[in-house]
C-alpha cells in the first residue's frame, strides 16, 4: 500500500514537473521573443531616425549657407549688375569656396528665371550644366524657398533655394540662388555607422509602414521587411512637389532575435534544471524552501531600497548639475551660458520665420559705488531685488545675468512699440524702487540699450550694438534708454 502511494506520488511529481517546464518554456518564448521583436523594431526605427536626422542637418546647413548668400548686399548688387567683381572675389577659378562651404554647385538666377552664373565641383554635372539647370528651373521655378531631395540622371542630391534680398529685407526680390550637395554612398557611411549596410537606390515602392516629415526633409516613407537573418529598411524620399525621387536601403543582421532565441534556450534549460532541483528540495523539505524564500525576499527588498536611494541621489545630482550649468546662483535667473543657448535658438527661428528679435541690455548705474559704500553683501541684495523687479515687468522672455551688474532680456515676436513700453517700465520701476538693508535705504537707477536683428544675424553682433547704445545712455547722464532707430 505504501509502495503504491509512493509510486503514485512520484508519477504526479514527474507529470507536474514536465507540465510546468513545458508551459514555462512556451510562455517564456512567446513573451520574450515578442519583447525582443518590439525592442528590435524600436532600435531599428531609432537607427533610421539617426540617419534621417543627420541628413536633415546636412540639408539644413545647405539652406542656411544659401540663405546667408542670398541676403548679402554684395549678392544683391551682383544680381543688378552693379558689383561686377563679386564673382571674381568669391567664385573665381582656383578658389575653394565650394569646398569650404561643402556644396557641390551654386547657380544664380535673375528675376526672369535665367541663370546668370553657375559654379560646379562635380565634372559630370558641369559637363551637363545647361540641361541640369533647365531641369531644376522648370521643376522648381514657382517655389521661392526650397529644401528638397532631387535626382538628376544618376546623381542624388540635396537642393536648396532662397530669394535674393537686401540684408535689411527692404526692396523687392532680385532673383534666386540655388545650391546643392551631391549625396553618395560614402556620405551615408560617414553620417551613420548604425547599419551594417546602407546604400542609395532607385528602388521605389507603393506600400509603406510609416510616414515621417522632418523640419527640412518632408514626406518620407519607410518600409521595413523582417527576414530570418536580416532586417531591411527601404526609405523613400519625395521632392518638394511630392514626387518620389529615390530611396535608401539599409540592412542589419537580426542579432537581437538570434541572441534572444539562444538566451531563451539557455534560460529555459537552466530554469528546468533549477526547477527540478527546487522541486526535489520541496519534495523533501518544504520548510527549507520557506526559509529560503524568506531570505531571498529580504535580499530583494534590501537591494530594491539601495537602488531607490541611489536613484534619488542621482536625480538630486542631475538637478544640481542643471542648476549649476544654467542658473545664476545669486539671482536665480539664467546665466550667461543659458542665455546664449536660448537666444541663439530664438534668433535662428526669427530669421527663418521672419519674426522680430530684440535684445535689451541693462546695467545698474554706479553699482561699484553701492558695493564700496554698503558692502558687497548689500550689493548682492540689490542685484536680487533688481531681478525681482524685472520679473514683475516681463512675462516669458529670456532674462539673464551675463556679467557682474550687467543683464540682458531677449524679446521674440513682439512689436517694437510693446518692447519700448516694457523697457521704459523697467527703467521707471528701478528708479522708484527703494531697498532697505539694515538701517540703510538704497536707491538705484539703470541704463538701457535696445537693438534688433535688423542688420545682424549673430547674437554677438547684436550684443555689441546693445553695448554701444548702453554706453551712450551712460554718457548721456544714465537712467535712460537708448535704442537703435526704428525700422
Amino acid at each position: 500500500m505504501n509502495f503504491n502511494n509512493a509510486k503514485l506520488n512520484m508519477i504526479i511529481f514527474i507529470s507536474s514537473y514536465l507540465l510546468f517546464v513545458s508551459l514555462f518554456s512556451l510562455t517564456s518564448y512567446k513573451f520574450l521573443i515578442n519583447d525582443s521583436l518590439k525592442l528590435e523594431k524600436n532600435q531599428n526605427m531609432n537607427n533610421v531616425k539617426t540617419v534621417l536626422n543627420s541628413m536633415n542637418s546636412k540639408i539644413e546647413n545647405l539652406f542656411m549657407t544659401t540663405n546667408d548668400y542670398s541676403k548679402w548686399d554684395d549678392t544683391y548688387s551682383f544680381m543688378t549688375d552693379v558689383n561686377k567683381e563679386y564673382i571674381n572675389e568669391n567664385f573665381r577659378e582656383g578658389t575653394n569656396t565650394l569646398v569650404d562651404l561643402d556644396v557641390s554647385f551654386f547657380f544664380f538666377v535673375d528675376k526672369k528665371n535665367k541663370v546668370i552664373f553657375s559654379k560646379y565641383r562635380q565634372n559630370d554635372l558641369k559637363k551637363d550644366a545647361k540641361n541640369f539647370e533647365k531641369y531644376i528651373l522648370d521643376r522648381f521655378n514657382k517655389i521661392n524657398f526650397l529644401t528638397s531631395i532631387v535626382k538628376y540622371k544618376s546623381n542624388f542630391m540635396y537642393l536648396a533655394k532662397a530669394e535674393v534680398l537686401r540684408s535689411d529685407f527692404t526692396g523687392s526680390v532680385n532673383g534666386w540662388i540655388y545650391s546643392g550637395k551631391i549625396l553618395r554612398n560614402k556620405d551615408l557611411n560617414q553620417i551613420s555607422n548604425v547599419f551594417k549596410k546602407i546604400e542609395l537606390s532607385e528602388f521605389l515602392f507603393e506600400k509603406n509602414n510609416l510616414k515621417i516629415s522632418l523640419s527640412y526633409l518632408k514626406n518620407i516613407k519607410i518600409n521595413t521587411d523582417l527576414f530570418d537573418n536580416n532586417l531591411v529598411n527601404t526609405i523613400v524620399f519625395y521632392d518638394a512637389l511630392n514626387f518620389p525621387v529615390f530611396s535608401i536601403r539599409t540592412q542589419n543582421d537580426r542579432e537581437l532575435i538570434t541572441n534572444s532565441e539562444q538566451t531563451i534556450l539557455i534560460l529555459n534549460s537552466m530554469i528546468a534544471l533549477f526547477t527540478l532541483l527546487l522541486t526535489l528540495m520541496i519534495y523533501k523539505s518544504q520548510k527549507v524552501l520557506i526559509n529560503y524564500n524568506k531570505l531571498l525576499e529580504l535580499k530583494v527588498n534590501r537591494r530594491t531600497n539601495q537602488l531607490s536611494k541611489s536613484l534619488r541621489k542621482l536625480q538630486t545630482s542631475n538637478k544640481k548639475l542643471y542648476t549649476l550649468a544654467n542658473i545664476d546662483t545669486l539671482t536665480n535667473i539664467c546665466n550667461r551660458r543659458s542665455y546664449f543657448n536660448k537666444s541663439k535658438v530664438l534668433l535662428k527661428k526669427a530669421i527663418l520665420e521672419n519674426k522680430t528679435f530684440y535684445i535689451l541690455m541693462i546695467d545698474i548705474d554706479y553699482f561699484k559705488k553701492i558695493n564700496d559704500t554698503y558692502g558687497h553683501a548689500s550689493g548682492d541684495k540689490v542685484l536680487i531685488e533688481f531681478c525681482m523687479i524685472i520679473n514683475t515687468v516681463i512675462c516669458d522672455e529670456v532674462f539673464a545675468r551675463i556679467g557682474g551688474e550687467e543683464f540682458c532680456i531677449t524679446f521674440f515676436d513682439i512689436k517694437e512699440e510693446k518692447i519700448n513700453e516694457i523697457s521704459e517700465n523697467i527703467r521707471e520701476a528701478c528708479e522708484k524702487a527703494s531697498i532697505k538693508i539694515n538701517d540703510n535705504e538704497i536707491k538705484f537707477t539703470v541704463s538701457l540699450g535696445l537693438s534688433s536683428r535688423a542688420t545682424h544675424t549673430q547674437i554677438d553682433d547684436i550684443l555689441c550694438v546693445c553695448d554701444e547704445l548702453l554706453y551712450k545712455a551712460k554718457d548721456g547722464g544714465r537712467n535712460r534708454l537708448v535704442r537703435t532707430s526704428p525700422h
